[in-house]
């Protein structure tokens, strides 16, 4: 009974797939990648962009830092050079916390900088397989195109030369033509033939209307021997 459920499933799998392979289209099969791929591109795209934005606000951020870096150290400076040690150490531990930004916004930037610079080149080479495979694609499917034609000409010119195929009907009639052309020529023999007999008969048996031009012939013979 298990054996028997098996090679029935085995039967019912078997058919599923023929079914799937004959409803299978290389060639939509191929413009639905490309399509998903382009989607694909397209969200990786946006992602990128806001890695872009985000690395843009940074870099805006890290010129704050740097500018507040600045502006401490100059205050400290002059502090110094004016003898005023307290205010210089307040203006350096303010400066502290910016430099500590400014350091951080910097390797996030660097970081940043390299890993966009890698997803740029990553997308880049995704749009050039992308635009190679729709070229192939536009390429192939002619070529598909091309198969099939030539495939189905070759079917119907089998077909044009087997009995099946409408020209045969011309086979037909040009023979009941020689059929009828046949018969004509028989009766037209037959036709032919009678009359022939009865010309022949006629000629034999029959004066042909010559019997009055005899007999007005042999009277001016005679009226002119009178004379």
């Amino acid at each position: 009974m298990a054996s028997l459920l098996k090679s029935v499933g085995n039967w019912i799998r078997g058919k599923r797939d023929e079914a799937a392979q004959k409803l299978k289209d290389p060639i939509l099969d191929g413009k639905f990648a490309i399509e998903d791929t382009e989607k694909q591109i397209a969200q990786f795209t946006q992602r990128i962009a806001s890695l872009v934005a985000q690395n843009k606000r940074s870099e805006r951020q890290a010129k704050e830092a740097e500018e507040e870096v600045a502006k401490w150290q100059t205050i400290a400076q002059k502090a110094i050079e004016s003898g005023d040690e307290a205010d210089a150490r307040a203006a350096l531990e303010k400066k502290m916390p910016a430099a500590q930004r400014l350091n951080t916004l910097k390797s996030e930037l660097e970081r940043n900088g390299a890993l966009i610079k890698t997803l740029r080149a990553q997308l880049d080479n995704a749009r050039a397989k992308v635009a190679k495979a729709k070229s192939d694609h536009t390429r192939l499917a002619a070529r598909m195109e091309g198969a099939k034609i030539r495939q189905d000409l070759a079917k119907a010119s089998n077909l044009f030369g087997s009995g099946d195929s409408p020209l045969s009907q011309l086979d037909d009639l040009a023979r009941a033509v020689e059929e009828k052309e046949t018969e004509a020529e028989a009766i037209e023999e037959l036709a032919g033939a009678e009359d022939s007999t009865t010309k022949d008969l006629e000629t034999k048996y029959g004066d042909g209307g010559n019997a009055d031009i005899e007999a007005e012939l042999q009277q001016l013979m005679s009226q002119t021997k009178k004379a």
